[in-house]
């Protein structure tokens, strides 16, 4: 059994939902990294959401590609080891698509046509009826690609010329013809050597003649005037008979209705539910333009083979891709608190208390001795100044500040001036639904009995949002029912007020009143100094959660 052949391997490099400039920065400058270090997988950044439009800002000032954008990582049909066969054609003959399958593990082939697209399927089953054919010595009204007759009943031509692609006719044996017969226009006559050289059946004006027994073709004069084709065969009369079946086209015997194929991208799950009603063991798989690609039966989907990762700036399963748990993590580069986090082998994992992923990952390429180009050097500077809010927020760290100046240097730009630039171009809602401000950096946590989403959005001047908090409270509600949350926060921070504007929504809303100490019965407050929903906000649910 031969499989397609594995291509070099991919590694996706990502970070968590609802991106933000420093996961997707992240993502960027370690895959970048990663290729430079090592040479047998192919590291590609993602990312899982549409990036915001201060990310934009740095991706664009910087030169730099969107990384691809990843819907979901389970496992599909396109992972599995699919077994390299070679599709048959609806012209090809009995005996060839039976020599073919035989050696197929399934027994079953699919059937392209003449552009590789799958137009059926045909098993050893559907030929079982044309291989114990009881036809003697008359076929009548036969059709029978020509390529087919010369390779099954291995002629070879001595006269005349072909003027067809395919034969239409009947079949005659020439001893079981008699002196008052009459054969059919396009009539084809298999006879032995003596038979031939009588030339009775020149006057019954066959169109094509085959010779049985002849293992010299110079032993077979040419017949003047005859404008018929003349072949021979070294099979005896016998197996040239029982050999016209073998040479008939396969296409009456495909099964064209109710296929049962699958496509590359299909997950397997759902591969493995229409199994359970499915009558077949072996199945097609097509590309996304129908083109065969391979088989698999149902053992394969034993040897499915997961996908390599890469976790940055996130360790938490609510907070990743869709189908994380079924692929492999090779590493995770984060800052942020460990939480459900759980992987299927060892792995690599470099967690520090800094303001931002892409302060460790520069750690890393001075460590590793890799020079950082102008590039990666801005895009790792905007992660650290977009986290910490250029050195504002309480998680920043010195050392944040210390390679930001580094980078800062190697990027060329000024940090006060880039970071406010930066900053500004995520301050304008204008315009923007209320759903999707909410939801552009949303992150959720299971405190205890109860699971939370914390979203956070930079703005200018918080007072020129005040008229629209009524429609932001109520969306806030309705994100946090659609998502089955018990409670849901948004935090309006801006530099220019040095502070967060806290809205609170659901049930358990009473845990972040509490926790902020806001007045009875409000759902908002303006705390000044807040900037960090990782030091400052989730800490303290968390602990009103456990208490």
């Amino acid at each position: 059994m031969r499989y397609l052949p594995d291509a070099k391997k991919t590694v996706y490099v990502f970070g968590h939902k609802n991106p933000d400039t420093d996961s997707t920065c992240a993502a960027i400058t370690y895959a970048w990294l990663k290729n430079q270090l090592d040479s047998d997988k192919e590291y590609i950044p993602a990312v899982l959401g549409n990036i915001n439009s201060e990310t934009s800002f740095c991706l664009e000032y910087f030169g730099i590609n969107m990384p691809i954008k990843l819907e979901s990582l389970k496992p599909r049909v396109a992972d599995m080891r699919l077994e390299r066969i070679q599709p048959v054609h609806e012209q090809d003959s009995i005996l060839e698509v039976v020599q073919k399958i035989v050696t197929t593990s399934g027994k079953t082939l699919p059937v392209a046509d003449d552009k590789g697209r799958l137009m059926g399927i045909i098993s050893i089953t559907d030929l079982v009826p044309a291989l114990i054919s009881s036809q003697q010595n008359q076929f009548k009204e036969l059709v029978i690609p020509v390529s087919n007759l010369l390779h099954v009943l291995e002629l070879s031509k001595i006269q005349g010329h072909l003027e067809d692609d395919v034969f239409r006719g009947n079949v005659y044996v020439f001893s079981d013809l008699t002196y008052y017969s009459r054969i059919a226009k396009n009539g084809l006559i298999i006879c032995n050597r003596h038979e031939f050289g009588t030339g009775f059946m020149f006057s019954l004006e066959p169109k094509y003649i085959i010779v049985a027994d002849v293992e010299d073709n110079s032993a077979i004069e040419p017949i003047k005037d005859y404008k018929g084709v003349i072949f021979t065969s070294r099979k005896n009369i016998y197996d040239l008979v029982q050999a016209v079946n073998l040479a008939l086209p396969v296409s009456n015997l495909i099964k064209k209705e109710n296929l049962e194929y699958y496509a590359l991208s299909e997950e397997i799950e759902d591969v493995r539910k229409n199994m359970i009603t499915s009558k077949y063991r072996s199945y097609p798989v097509v590309n996304e333009h129908g083109k065969i690609v391979g088989m698999f039966s149902r053992s394969n989907l034993m040897d499915v083979s997961p996908k390599e990762v890469i976790l940055v700036d996130h360790n938490e399963k609510g907070q990743s891709i869709d189908g994380i748990e079924t692929n492999k993590i090779l590493e995770v580069i984060d800052h942020h608190r460990i939480s459900d986090f759980q992987t299927m082998g060892p792995l690599f994992y470099r967690a520090e208390p800094v303001g931002s992923t892409n302060t460790i990952i520069c750690k890393m390429y001075l460590e590793n001795g890799i020079e950082i180009p102008k590039p990666m050097a801005g895009l790792m500077l905007s992660g650290i100044l977009s986290d910490t809010l250029i050195f504002k927020s309480p998680t920043c760290t010195p050392e944040d500040k210390r390679l930001a100046e580094h980078l800062a240097e190697i990027a060329g730009v000024n940090i006060q001036k880039y970071g406010i630039r930066m900053l500004s171009k995520g301050e304008s809602l204008e315009g923007i639904p209320p759903r999707t401000i909410i939801t552009r950096d949303m992150k959720k946590f299971i405190m205890g009995n109860y699971k939370v989403s914390v979203s956070q959005v930079n703005v200018g001047d918080i007072e020129a949002y005040k008229e629209i908090l009524g429609h932001m409270k109520a969306e806030l509600e309705s994100v946090c029912n659609d998502n089955n949350l018990d409670l849901s926060v948004l935090m309006l921070t801006s530099l220019v007020m040095g502070g967060t504007e806290l809205i609170v929504a659901g049930e358990e809303k009473w845990l972040a009143q509490a926790a902020f100490n806001m007045e009875k019965g409000k759902d908002d407050v303006f705390i000044k100094g807040m900037f960090s929903r990782k030091k400052q906000v989730v800490p303290k649910l968390m602990a009103m959660a456990y208490t």
